[in-house]
């Protein structure tokens, strides 16, 4: 079945799923800055549009379309949509 969220007053909505190859968001975020926790590892992947992340001790990087971000779990850490843009996330 497919889930549908929203976060941060709707400027952040995804589709998340689950099956065989495991658990997966499509979304796509407002511009703006947004902080979030994760749980499990992740791998956020830019599709469209244009951001940086920044990891805890760590400087904010640019990703380009089709770059991906490895994320650990158990962390908090923040997104810089720079325009409105889309990702890939896959989580463990």
């Amino acid at each position: 079945m497919i889930q549908v969220n929203e976060y941060f007053d709707g400027k952040v909505k995804s589709l998340s799923l689950k099956n065989t190859q495991g658990n997966f968001t499509i979304g796509v975020l407002t511009k703006g800055t947004y902080e979030f926790s994760t749980t499990t590892k992740e791998w956020m992947t830019l599709t469209a549009g244009k951001w940086e992340i920044e990891l805890p001790n760590s400087s904010r990087k640019a990703f380009g379309i089709n770059e991906t971000c490895d994320i650990p779990s158990g962390i908090t850490f923040t997104v810089y949509a720079l325009e409105d843009s889309a990702y890939l996330c896959k989580y463990e």
